[in-house]
């Protein structure tokens, strides 16, 4: 949401600056300028990446507009969840969550933490890796190292997209200038025409540079800002799911593997000791 109101100001600002000092929004208006600069950018853009990115650029696009839904309460759903998960595998073992893990959507445990169980990255990170738990085939150190890894791989995905989107924000201005330079070309038809045929030649190519220049500072590279945050939002989380199941592999009592996944949490986000204190002791109650 942020996102699209930042743009409408970006856009809405230079537009009322420019009709302060007299300019005519018509003149603005050059669907060729459009044509020949969002046209080469995207095709640009499509040859330069794999069908996978391109086929990720409008649902990343999307995500970004709707935020990447993480938030205070997704971080306590999450500390719930491992509460109640690394609780009963202290008193039951590890077949005490065999049911949960093998399909999460349908556990009663999983369910009471609804904002977590809806992040799908989340929930394949932790289930899969309670699933080593369950065969008894994971140590501290090798968790560690498997889910390194597996954030890495998913935090280097989902750079994909930013990064196809902000090389795609670098191209403008240059096409901006190549829709400029054709402009003045057809100007150059023109020599003979009036000044004010002339004049409005050359404003429509000075337009295709201010375009190229605006959409690729006031539109595209926020875009591509914005993708990235998300993109590290959703890491940040998974790297507290490896603080708290490392700690818990290596034989820590779940509250102190619990405090390790609580110190990896932004300070926005990251609940007080005394938070997490009644977090569990709910989780315990469940």
């Amino acid at each position: 949401m942020f996102l699209i109101l930042g743009l409408i100001g970006v856009i809405s600002s230079i537009i009322y600056g420019y009709t302060l000092e007299g300019g005519a929004i018509i003149l603005l208006w050059q669907p060729a300028e459009v044509v020949i600069i969002g046209g080469a950018a995207v095709f640009s853009m499509i040859a330069a990446n794999p069908p996978s990115v391109n086929k990720g650029l409008f649902p990343a696009f999307v995500k970004t507009v709707k935020g990447s839904g993480i938030n205070k309460g997704t971080y306590r759903d999450l500390l719930g969840l491992m509460a109640s998960t690394f609780d009963t595998m202290r008193r039951e073992g590890v077949l005490g969550i065999e049911g949960d893990i093998s399909n999460p959507h349908e556990s009663a445990r999983f369910k009471k933490y609804p904002k977590a169980l809806r992040n799908h990255h989340l929930m394949d990170t932790f289930t899969g890796a309670l699933r080593l738990f369950v065969d008894g085939v994971v140590n501290a150190f090798d968790l560690e190292r498997l889910l390194d890894s597996e954030i890495e791989t998913h935090h280097e995905e989902a750079l994909h997209v930013p990064s196809a989107v902000k090389i795609a924000a670098d191209s403008l201005p240059a096409f901006g200038i190549v829709a400029a330079v054709l402009g003045i070309i057809i100007t150059m038809q023109f020599l003979d025409s009036p000044p004010a045929v002339i004049g409005g030649k050359v404003a429509a190519a000075l337009v295709g540079t201010m375009l190229g220049i605006l959409l690729s500072y006031g539109v595209a590279g926020p875009i591509a800002t914005s993708m990235e945050h998300v993109a590290r939002e959703q890491t940040t989380i998974l790297k507290t799911v490896q603080a708290g199941l490392v700690s818990f592999a290596g034989g820590s009592p779940p509250q102190v593997a619990l405090e390790f996944a609580r110190k990896t949490i932004p300070g926005n986000f990251r609940p007080s000791a005394e938070e997490l204190e009644e977090i569990i002791k709910e989780a315990k109650k469940s």
